[in-house]
């Protein structure tokens, strides 16, 4: 049987390994991204695990989207990476584009408490 490999290492998805983002639209804060990183087995790559993903939106007022999974060739994280989600709600009124940033780890601690975000909800 084929041994199977880790993913290759990549810095780039490092703040996604428990990282929290803020989206923000007009310059107004309208909710957090919180996601953590993982690895998984693919038919397409047998031999080697490849990256993925976890991501869930928390708006403002408190609504969750469902968590939301993003894997090679990575749309999602290639937008927050370039400071922006395009968001497809189960409100219309909240799908579309908003600005993304990080927020450091602290503030992500205390985001993550604030909104009871745990890695069960992934």
């Amino acid at each position: 049987m084929p041994i199977v490999t880790p993913p290759v290492a990549d810095d780039s998805l490092t703040p996604f390994d428990g990282g929290v983002g803020v989206l923000t639209r007009g310059g107004e804060v309208m909710g957090h991204v919180a996601t953590t990183l993982g690895s998984f087995w693919s038919p397409f790559s047998p031999l080697r695990m490849q990256w993925w993903v976890w991501y869930i939106v928390a708006w403002s007022d408190g609504a969750r989207e469902p968590s939301t999974e993003d894997y090679p060739p990575f749309l999602s994280v290639s937008q927050m990476k370039a400071g922006h989600l395009e968001v497809l709600s189960r409100d219309p009124s909240r799908t579309g584009r908003y600005d993304f940033a990080w927020l450091g780890s602290a503030e992500s601690a205390a985001t993550l408490a604030r909104l009871r975000i745990t890695p069960e909800d992934f």
